[in-house]
């Protein structure tokens, strides 16, 4: 197998592959060495990733994780009733709510999971990276978190000081797959498709109701 070409982050020294726009290690941008590195990444109400950045991670995970025949798998996690707790709280102490929550989220990974924010104008997500997780270990992870989220007491909620999550999961397994070696599907195309078997899982999901976990599977 041909070697791809490496480069040293500019900031925290790690390798990594030379395409690369972002560090994964400390998420760097790899263009601009400005003074603040991370503007442009960072999602200014939750202080997490944004989507910006998960999306270009998601994409590098995939293809590390068809390359090596490893898994790898996705969660999307959902605010139940955003509608509701929006019209109640307010723009300005939602987006409280939202910081807290990401807190709660990333208190409940992996230091080796990724925990970002996904733009959406009605209901907020958030978007968790699982390497070397397969399908049942996202879902143990995503009822570890449900049930992380459903005990604390959020102090920025008003009256929703308790607050569950709904998560819709997504998967790639590692069965060798030698056609994905050969580049027919490219970064952009596993990003997208395992983002939307991740949504689709969570909305076929919530028909059942709320507080769930709901597994899709990817097939490249």
């Amino acid at each position: 197998m041909q070697c791809r070409p490496v480069k040293t982050c500019w900031y925290c020294g790690s390798e990594i592959d030379d395409q690369e726009q972002y560090c994964h290690v400390c998420g760097h941008s790899q263009s601009d060495t400005s003074s603040s590195p991370l503007f442009g990444v960072v999602d200014p109400v939750t202080g997490i990733w944004n989507q910006k950045f998960a999306e270009a991670l998601i994409g590098q995970e995939a293809n590390r994780a068809v390359r090596y025949h490893r898994p790898l798998s996705l969660l999307v996690v959902e605010l139940d009733h955003a509608e509701h707790v929006h019209n109640e709280l307010g723009q300005v102490q939602v987006n409280a709510l939202l910081a807290e929550l990401a807190e709660a989220l990333g208190r409940a990974i992996r230091d080796t999971d990724t925990l970002g924010f996904l733009e959406a104008d009605k209901s907020p997500h958030f978007v968790i990276i699982l390497p070397e997780t397969d399908e049942q270990g996202a879902t143990l992870a995503a009822d570890k978190i449900r049930r992380s989220v459903a005990a604390h007491d959020f102090s920025t909620g008003g009256r929703w000081q308790r607050i569950t999550v709904s998560c819709g999961a997504s998967t790639i397994g590692a069965a060798p797959r030698t056609y994905d070696e050969e580049g027919v599907l490219n970064r952009r195309e596993y990003t997208g498709n395992l983002l939307r078997e991740a949504y689709y899982a969570l909305d076929h999901g919530r028909s059942a109701g709320t507080n769930r976990t709901s597994v899709g599977a990817f097939h490249a």
